[in-house]
């Protein structure tokens, strides 16, 4: 017998005004059934918005909006995490720019845009990572 998903184990159980169990519904199922569909248009919205603060130089609300972007999306969707990147690398702040490359290349590993992203953590690592010599000296 396969092993069940925790997640597909029937623990919630549905029950009508007079307090009899109606059915039984897995964690997974009742998500599905209480989660807010958000509309594609929204996110797009967000996405041209962020843009536009983006451009009108007004990096603390486009990083905010790059940041709920990626975090709704699970790192997932490498547009807007470009963006949040080449925004850290506009403001000099590699360290974020690192985390978010790597928090990404963890979410998309079997994707094809790992590569880009692998690129990209090589350029940073080898920009502002001290040379071997310089820790240890012989």
């Amino acid at each position: 017998m396969p092993e069940l998903n925790p997640q597909d184990v029937p623990v919630i159980l549905i029950r009508d005004a007079q307090g009899n169990t109606i059915e039984k519904i897995s964690m997974r199922e009742w998500r599905k059934r209480k989660a807010i569909q958000q509309d594609e248009s929204f996110e797009i919205k967000l996405y041209r918005q962020a843009l536009t603060y983006y451009g009108d130089q007004d990096f603390d609300k486009a990083e905010d909006l790059f940041l709920y972007l990626c975090e709704i999306n699970d790192y997932g969707d490498y547009s807007y995490i470009e963006r949040l990147a080449n925004l850290y690398r506009g403001q000099n702040r590699p360290d974020k720019e690192r985390g978010l490359l790597l928090i990404a290349y963890r979410k998309l590993r079997e994707d094809p845009v790992a590569q880009r992203i692998d690129k990209r953590l090589a350029g940073l690592d080898a920009a502002f990572l001290p040379k071997r010599g310089t820790l240890y000296q012989e």
